[in-house]
């Protein structure tokens, strides 16, 4: 990784021909932190479906997940309690996501119960229930290890020198399904005990707070974990290794006492210790940054696990972490500090769904750059600038997943970097209003500390509302084209100086015109130097294009648009996207709504229609499309789902399709 410094030229008239943080070599993405290719295989479209969507029909209250491991069989087995409440009235079926189990027998209080697997669900037959009366149920299940690091996995370790075997787990986004039968969405958190046998002379690992180990001598002991923290379950992990475990209590400045644990396979010891000796330091920078730590009464630490080889992941008070990371020399500290950083930012406060992952990647990626930012200072080697930088890697993010995306097909890179970049973009609007970040970190607490959110789900929209509050202004224009859309603002830019009331060349005349085809509203930072010395001042562009003029008291000598780099934007030509959507409209609209678009390379389209509740309500086939450098293409859809039907008013989204790429819009219908 490189960084990229910004230049200036002292000229009257200047041309900015790039964005001050410009740069070099991409990341290396075999170094991703969470990022695994686990999380890449996104599943969520599984959730759309007719039976899936059965699963909205109750909240879960509380798992109960006793689960038997066999190494050297490489199978497991299971019984499943889940206490839950119906949300609608009359519930004649409880589905459950389950994908690759053996159910073997559903139990309830009233005797066993029928049930049938259909697909990735189980679904089951009901006694009659009331609507928010608490009930339960318990489902007795089979299955095989896995050996590619997603659900239960089994691995043997790559140290020949060592003998044994590492089960692990790794669920996100949704192959918890994969190990036990259960409500596989982010949304509905619930309390657990997880109650793990497994041969007498391994370590089982797990949330929460350990109740305690019985030797059923057999050859087995059953290790009981319990959490009374709400927890997501994608976040539920086991670990059951040879481990050798060791520790310390923290003294963090908020929490008080917190015991930090790590469990990591014998000859990783030497080098465990070594590398997680920070990160005391870094709960308290969090609890300074985010408050109390969530889950102080329970525990914090590691479990290392051989489903990643460089990844790691944020489970809830024990972060899965992968074997290739621990060296001894703390190289990866900075994922140290983003695991630490989910315990606020995506454990406590949750993903109310897929869409709004960046809640939880973004801010915890964002939290790295503080962290050196702390350590290392704004401006100085492996600072804050420079970090921002590498997460830039010359990339714009051009053509890319959005970072807010209704229909998430892989979770890459944008979500991480260009998520943290939207959080250094708001810190650089909130500061410029008065010179001053400090209403930018009390967001940053009062989110994630408020005990309205704590150990709840949230939402990019209250989030959004929330940073306006503290901005004082609606930033939803300004931060929902970043999110939403797969661009950033390419700019032209021309300053002049000119006569000006306090005499000739006291004007500095700037304009920007941005070609790139999207709606930003952007206030950007610009630095002008007079024979006085340097001066600041800001020019809002809220669409095509927009001028302004600044008058000193002394000759103006140069001007530069955001030096610094606080907003992301290119001064490059718009690239040719291999798809790109130039405009959606009307919006709103009162019939039909076109969306246009460019398409490179020729390709067969269609449109995807979709409300917000995710339904596909149609699907539009443009047929072969033939690629140009310059032409537009429309597709019109004229409001009515596949039956004809016309749609009621409301936000509805597009999906366009041609061939493997994919790009998304929006438009509200207002009848």
């Amino acid at each position: 990784m490189t960084y990229r410094n910004s230049m200036s030229a002292k000229i009257l008239i200047m041309i900015l021909t790039m964005s001050s943080i410009a740069a070099a070599a991409a990341p290396d993405h075999d170094d991703l932190g969470c990022l695994a290719a686990a999380k890449q295989r996104f599943l969520a479209a599984k959730s759309l479906g007719p039976v899936a969507a059965g699963t909205a029909d109750y909240e879960v209250r509380h798992w109960r997940l006793e689960i038997d491991v066999d190494p050297d069989t490489r199978t497991f087995g299971g019984r499943m309690t889940v206490h839950f409440a119906p949300t609608t009235l009359d519930a004649a079926e409880f589905v459950l996501d389950s994908s690759g189990l053996a159910i073997r027998a559903v139990d309830h209080l009233s005797g066993p119960l029928t049930y049938v697997q259909a697909g990735d669900s189980l679904v089951i037959d009901l006694p009659a229930t009331k609507l928010g009366s608490q009930d339960s149920l318990t489902v007795t299940y089979e299955g095989l290890m896995s050996t590619d690091g997603d659900g239960l996995s089994w691995r043997a370790w790559e140290d020949t020198e060592a003998i044994g075997a590492s089960v692990a787990t790794m669920s996100q986004p949704e192959f918890s399904r994969a190990w036990w039968p259960t409500k596989d969405r982010p949304g509905d958190k619930a309390t657990a005990v997880i109650v793990i046998t497994a041969p007498d002379d391994l370590t089982a690992v797990s949330n929460g707070v350990f109740m305690g180990t019985m030797d059923n001598g057999d050859g087995t002991a059953t290790t009981t974990w319990r959490t009374d923290h709400q927890i997501a379950t994608y976040l539920i992990a086991i670990y059951v290794s040879d481990y050798v475990a060791f520790g310390e209590v923290c003294t963090a400045p908020l929490s008080g006492p917190i015991d930090l644990m790590h469990w990591v396979y014998p000859h990783h010891e030497t080098a465990a210790r070594q590398d997680f000796t920070h990160l005391c330091d870094m709960m308290g920078f969090m609890e300074n940054l985010a408050g109390p730590y969530p889950f102080a009464d329970e525990k914090y630490g590691h479990a290392e696990f051989m489903n990643m080889n460089t990844g790691a992941m944020e489970h809830q008070t024990v972060t899965g972490y992968g074997h290739g990371l621990l060296l001894g020399n703390n190289a990866y500290d900075r994922i140290v500090l983003h695991e630490l950083a989910h315990m606020w930012y995506g454990d406590s406060l949750t993903p109310a769904s897929w869409k709004d992952i960046w809640l939880n990647e973004g801010f915890a990626t964002y939290c790295e750059t503080l962290w050196f930012e702390h350590l290392n200072g704004p401006d100085g080697p492996d600072g804050y600038w420079w970090r921002m930088g590498l997460l830039r890697s010359g990339l714009n993010w051009e053509g890319r997943t959005p970072i807010y995306d209704p229909f998430p097909n892989i979770l890459d890179r944008t979500v991480y970097d260009k998520g943290a970049w939207v959080l250094h973009m708001l810190r650089g609007r909130m500061s410029l209003r008065d010179g001053d970040d400090g209403d930018f970190f009390d967001l940053l607490r009062d989110w994630s500390d408020s005990i309205a959110r704590r150990e709840s789900v949230v939402t990019s929209e209250q989030f959004i509302a929330m940073a306006s509050e503290y901005a004082d202004e609606d930033l939803a224009p300004f931060l929902w084209p970043y999110l939403e859309q797969n661009t950033v603002p390419h700019l032209t830019v021309r300053s002049v100086a000119g006569d000006g009331p306090n005499g000739p060349g006291t004007r500095a005349e700037i304009s920007v015109v941005d070609t790139g085809g999207v709606a930003f509203d952007n206030l950007y930072p610009v630095r002008i130097v007079t024979e006085a010395g340097e001066e600041w001042r800001t020019l809002r562009v809220t669409g095509v294009n927009a001028s302004g003029h600044f008058d000193f008291l002394s000759s103006v000598e140069t001007v530069e648009l955001d030096p610094k780099g606080w907003l992301a934007w290119s001064a490059n030509p718009v690239p040719n996207a291999t798809l790109r959507i130039v405009s959606t409209g009307p919006n709103p609209s009162a019939g039909d709504v076109v969306v246009t678009f460019h398409l490179e390379a020729t390709a067969d389209v269609s449109l995807e229609v979709y409300d917000l509740r995710g339904r596909l309500l149609n699907v539009l086939d443009a047929g072969t499309v033939t690629g140009s450098l310059i032409d537009d293409v429309d597709i019109t859809w004229n409001g009515h789902d596949d039956a004809g039907r016309p749609m009621p008013s409301g936000l509805y989204w597009f999906r366009l399709r041609a061939g493997e790429h994919t790009a998304l819009s929006r438009a509200t219908i207002i009848h």
